[in-house]
């Protein structure tokens, strides 16, 4: 869409210094270029392609992205959708792709909430030590992309073991929680995330599950052979603070249970992170960027990506008291199951 709105604006700055003349064409020839988005985790079932088609043409584009034909090949356009998966260059698995219509898409500038997306189904966990292709002949033209896969990574015991439990409070006030863990191979990009899981109960039995998802933080890794120490911190007033301001007094709510903080990894591939990076908001006098892809004969991203978690860590006594009784959150009502602030 950037290549677009470059062209959009070009094109009415020269019609504005060109207004007599009646030979100016803004758009060029037409031309049809193949987008694919695509980003497999290895212990994913189903693992979902994004196949689409860039246009312009006289008129408002807008109005040409409500049409499905505009931005989907039609059936039979394209031929040969497979992944491939390699193991050093040599093909061991072929996935076809199949095409599904899905009514999920909110509305917005492209047709919905219908669109299509491909897909392929994998019975096992796709070799950590393997490639994936994708290809594609889109009207007769090549499209073809290809990733490594991101590899599982370590947890430190401390941080894995459910049965360790976080301090951010002991009798000196507030403490740091770091959360630590040793890189895979292919992993670029660790972003972490602490989950706060709750329940609001009212009436005696009608209970309401909820969370609240927080960055922990993004660490980008030095190399993609995997082995390196890793880590981000929990600040444990912020980390009060920030849930006593989400959280808001309801005299409706009878008590509200805490069940624990979930730890969340994504790890995204080397193409991955370059996409991700180049997206961020800009923060210097350089407002434009380059145009990423990975996609022969195409654009588009085809990377891949990895998760992974520990449910319900458990907060050890002077951090149950600081969440049950503390200034931040004394006030919402918290308990805690099979503690000393039991919600019986």
């Amino acid at each position: 869409m950037r290549t677009w709105k470059k062209a959009v604006l070009l094109g009415g700055t020269l019609v504005m210094v060109s207004g007599c003349s009646t030979d100016l064409e803004v758009n060029a020839p037409y031309k049809e270029i193949t987008v694919v988005y695509g980003l497999p985790n290895r212990t994913d079932r189903t693992h979902w392609v994004r196949i689409n088609k860039a246009f312009l043409g006289e008129g408002d584009a807008f109005v040409y992205a409500q049409i499905p034909d505009s931005n989907e090949y039609a059936e039979g356009q394209l031929q040969n959708a497979i992944v491939e998966e390699l193991d050093n260059g040599n093909v061991v698995n072929t996935y076809t792709l199949q095409d599904t219509i899905l009514n999920n898409r909110v509305e917005g500038v492209f047709n919905a909430p219908q669109h299509k997306l491909y897909y392929f189904r994998t019975t096992q966990d796709i070799n950590a030590d393997h490639t994936l292709r994708f290809k594609v002949t889109a009207k007769g033209q090549e499209v073809s992309a290809t990733t490594a896969i991101v590899n599982d990574f370590t947890i430190y015991p401390s941080v894995a073991n459910t049965g360790v439990k976080i301090g951010l409070v002991n009798s000196g006030g507030y403490l740091d929680y770091e959360v630590k863990w040793t890189s895979g191979k292919d992993g670029r990009r660790y972003q972490v995330n602490h989950v706060f899981q709750y329940a609001e109960v009212r009436n005696g039995t009608d209970t309401t599950f909820k969370s609240i998802s927080l960055n922990t933080g993004t660490i980008i890794s030095g190399g993609l052979d995997g082995g390196e120490s890793m880590a981000t911190t929990i600040d444990g007033e912020d980390f009060f603070q920030t849930i006593g301001s989400l959280i808001q007094p309801d005299p409706t709510v009878e008590k509200r249970v805490f069940f624990g903080l979930d730890l969340v990894w994504w790890v995204a591939s080397d193409e991955f992170h370059t996409y991700l990076q180049l997206a961020d908001p800009v923060s210097g006098i350089v407002e434009d960027r380059p145009d990423f892809t990975n996609v022969n004969n195409g654009y588009g991203l085809y990377g891949s990506r990895y998760f992974k978690s520990v449910n319900r860590k458990q907060f050890n006594p002077e951090t149950a008291d600081e969440l049950v009784n503390g200034p931040y959150t004394g006030t919402l009502q918290f308990c805690i199951p099979n503690s000393g602030f039991s919600c019986n």
